[in-house]
């Protein structure tokens, strides 16, 4: 079975790698590719976070730096990743730029986006909606981090842009889980990606295949913060069909990578 891992935050070296233990790896993009394949994984997507962090005097040249190393990863992989790249509602005119340079690349991944990471909180915000009309044109998709306290705002920035494909990134607690299940019954343009925290409660997956159909769950590890040989093996392991397995696996993504 194809696995195909939506996802990843891929590294050149140390400055990108997003370990809580590095001390134990070599950070390099062979490990990277090794690891996933290690675990079934033959094809990622994500995008580039800098570990020296976000700040305000950087500006936009942060963002930028974090694409332009996705697509240095991409001409090093070829086939084997779909570069993701980050975008900033406090500079549209640069984003929107970024947009289309990317869309000329043949990119069509926005994010992971990571607001607490790179200085801005609202997904509701004048600035994200402009850039995001400017991404409708291209058919992009865009992945986001869930943010705890932004559910009406996450909310408001899907229904605005049905053009676009949403990905919320991690399920979390039940308590979340919950409303992203909601919002998959609620929107055709929106999916979820079982990266990060929720997909080791035993049940999980299956209990959202059962209320909303396994065609809005994309597979994703968050490697290499997470072990993804774990989230593979989450999947298999849960009491769903082996049809519902493959969508989850790699077919939903191919879809949206095409």
């Amino acid at each position: 079975m194809d696995i195909i891992d939506f996802h990843t935050h891929p590294y050149l070296s140390g400055d990108e790698f997003l370990n809580f233990y590095p001390e134990c790896f070599e950070p390099s993009p062979e490990q990277m590719k090794s690891d996933l394949e290690r675990a079934g994984i033959r094809h990622a997507a994500g995008s580039v976070l800098l570990k020296r962090g976000y700040t305000a005097d950087e500006g936009f040249a942060y963002i930028r730096e974090c694409n332009d190393k996705a697509l240095e990863l991409k001409r090093l992989w070829g086939d084997f990743y779909t570069p993701g790249f980050h975008i900033h509602p406090h500079f549209v005119e640069e984003s929107v730029a970024e947009v289309e340079r990317m869309n000329r690349h043949g990119v069509k991944l926005i994010g992971e986006l990571v607001p607490y990471m790179h200085g801005w909180s609202d997904y509701s915000c004048k600035g994200l909606h402009t850039i995001l009309e400017a991404a409708e044109q291209y058919g992009m998709t865009v992945s986001f981090h869930t943010m705890k306290d932004e559910q009406a705002e996450m909310t408001r920035m899907i229904e605005a842009h049905p053009k676009l494909v949403f990905v919320a990134a991690h399920p979390n607690e039940k308590e979340y889980y919950l409303l992203h299940l909601e919002r998959l019954k609620k929107y055709d343009n929106f999916r979820l990606d079982l990266s990060g925290t929720g997909i080791f409660r035993y049940g999980l997956i299956a209990y959202g295949v059962n209320k909303v159909g396994s065609e809005k769950f994309i597979f994703g590890t968050d490697y290499p913060i997470c072990n993804p040989g774990m989230y593979v093996n989450a999947v298999l392991h849960e009491p769903i069909s082996d049809a519902d397995k493959e969508n989850i696996l790699f077919r939903n993504a191919q879809k949206l990578l095409r």
